[in-house]
């Protein structure tokens, strides 16, 4: 058995078989190796890296791609590894060969200066066997448009139109992602001008919908919020439909209820609007008839420390000056476990140090996760098994807060 990156055309193809044979999609052979040819000469996109097993017979038997994200963490831009696809032959499965993938892969992601790794999970119990655990989910939220009447905009408003408003509302969304913990930070393909009213690529699972972005202004010309929808129709013909929102940024709640009077003026068309976000207002606190607002949740996202101290290290702290001592195991990198002194001042952590003294909290690596990035609160981690709280109760308190978490891979 050996373990390798797959970059030549013949290993590309073949983890193409893989994976497909492994989510029992169909696939068409010429296809993928015209495909894999145009990979491996640099004349077709790929994944950011393809590792893949070969077994005794050199065949390749598990295959796993990756992809690179820079997200925002507690003010600042984190690099995470994306476990992307992974897949193994039936005909080997039960043998570790994922298990062995992952490792090599996981190891790879910190060496190269990673502190942490996602994924969409097929699987919740699967990819737990990794420490990877839920950090992010999608609420989507859908409630009559006449719920809206109660809200008012008097922001001026218009749509995109150009690179100059495509370059306004990146900034726009720059200020919102980095105070959301793991939100993408776009890079220039997202947000280059497509003509028409649009901007960067459509969404995936909206391809065939025209995007429509509006911009809020003040009165002395500044941008407050842009919101995205697209308008679906329905089974009363072309003429009604509803509005799917897939992108809303604002800098204030008054500012969030300025839009939701926005979108109140598209009532003559739309019966409904849903929301498609990863943030975590609940509508129904907001409409006057809380029972129509119907939520929806998914698009769970998982996640995992790759480098412990490094990621205590950068996560945001209380404005006061104290320590505390966290003890974590981490059964699939154990190279993580250990108790870590954190002494904190003015926000944020000055020193991160590995210790023998006794632990004011103990965790495993996958509560730790949910903890640092904000998902949970330490009343949550209470309730996860092999959380311990020893001492130093009223500091953790403060230390570990839920936060808003905008994972969106």
């Amino acid at each position: 058995m050996r373990i390798q990156r797959l970059t030549t055309a013949d290993e590309l193809f073949e983890s193409e078989r893989v994976l497909a044979t492994a989510f029992l999609h169909p696939w068409d052979e010429k296809e993928a190796r015209e495909k894999a040819e145009s990979q491996a000469a640099g004349t077709a996109p790929v994944p950011e890296e393809s590792w893949g097993i070969f077994d005794d017979a050199d065949k390749l038997v598990c295959s796993i791609s990756t992809l690179r994200h820079q997200l925002a963490f507690g003010g600042q831009a984190i690099p995470v590894g994306e476990v992307h696809m992974v897949g193994s032959l039936p005909e080997g499965r039960g043998g570790g060969n994922v298990r062995t993938l992952m490792a090599e892969i996981l190891r790879h992601f910190k060496q190269r200066g990673d502190q942490m790794a996602v994924l969409i999970p097929f699987s919740f119990s699967f990819y737990r066997k990794f420490g990877f655990e839920l950090a992010a989910r999608r609420m989507t939220q859908r409630v009559p448009i006449d719920q809206l009447g109660a809200f008012v905009c008097d922001y001026t408003v218009t749509r995109v139109s150009s690179e100059r408003d495509a370059a306004i509302i990146r900034r726009l969304y720059d200020d919102f992602a980095a105070a959301r913990n793991l939100a993408e930070l776009r890079g220039d393909a997202a947000w280059t001008y497509a003509g028409n009213g649009e901007w960067g690529e459509r969404d995936f699972f909206h391809r065939d919908s025209m995007r429509y972005t509006y911009v809020l202004w003040d009165e002395a010309g500044r941008a407050h919020a842009y919101v995205t929808f697209i308008f679906v129709t329905g089974e009363k013909g072309p003429f009604v439909g509803e509005l799917k929102v897939s992108d809303l940024v604002y800098d204030s709640p008054e500012v969030f209820r300025a839009v939701l009077g926005f979108l109140y003026r598209m009532r003559a068309k739309a019966t409904h609007v849903t929301f498609e976000l990863m943030d975590d207002i609940d509508l129904g606190t907001l409409i006057p008839d809380c029972d129509q607002a119907e939520r929806t949740v998914g698009g769970h996202v998982m996640a995992r420390l790759l480098d412990v101290p490094g990621m205590l290290q950068k996560m945001p702290h209380p404005a006061g000056s104290s320590s505390y001592v966290v003890e974590v195991e981490d059964s699939f990198m154990p190279e993580n476990d250990g108790r870590y002194r954190v002494s904190f001042g003015a926000g944020k952590a000055t020193a991160v140090e590995k210790t023998e003294d006794g632990a004011d909290l103990s965790v495993t690596e996958e509560t730790l996760c949910q903890l640092v990035v904000g998902r949970i609160g330490l009343d949550d981690a209470r309730y996860r098994a092999g959380t311990v709280i020893q001492c130093s109760k009223q500091v953790l308190e403060q230390v570990f807060v839920r936060r808003p978490v905008c994972l969106d891979l």
